[in-house]
């Protein structure tokens, strides 16, 4: 007789919804990176526009009123990118943590059905044991025939 899990169904919709919290995460990961992405390259601009306000002060002080305003600008831009950032890490955290409660759940039914098809082995192991045993008995009673 072979070993059947009766929760086998349920083993199989864990591995799924795992699978499908490894894709989220991923995808949102991949959205983070992005952003992070876009936070650096924002804040080379702002350091370049630094650099033209200094060198406008230094050798075109009429343009310096326009560097204020761009360096002001891109400033306010990578704050929001940062903020998005914030918010995007909270998000992946929160998909962090649902992936591992997925984990968790599958293991949880992995090792559940390692330990009853190990007392569904040892049970059958008992008995062909109990079997052998009473052939033997039976065997031993017809001998002195």
């Amino acid at each position: 007789m072979a070993f059947k899990f009766r929760l086998e169904t349920s083993l199989r919709l864990a591995k799924q919804e795992l699978d499908m919290a490894q894709n989220l995460l991923a995808q949102q990961i991949r959205i983070l990176l992005e952003l992070r992405n876009q936070s650096s390259k924002q804040a080379l601009l702002l350091e370049r526009a630094w650099q033209g306000q200094r060198t406008a002060c230094r050798e075109a002080p009429s343009s310096l009123g326009l560097w204020q305003k761009y360096a002001e600008q891109q400033k306010k831009e990578l704050l929001e990118l940062n903020k998005k950032v914030e918010k995007q890490q909270k998000i992946v955290d929160e998909y962090r943590k649902e992936l591992l409660e997925c984990r968790i759940k599958v293991e949880k039914y992995e090792r559940l059905k390692a330990k009853q098809k190990r007392l569904f082995y040892i049970e059958e192991l008992r008995t062909e044991q109990k079997q052998l045993d009473e052939i033997a008995q039976t065997k031993g009673r017809i001998l002195p025939i």
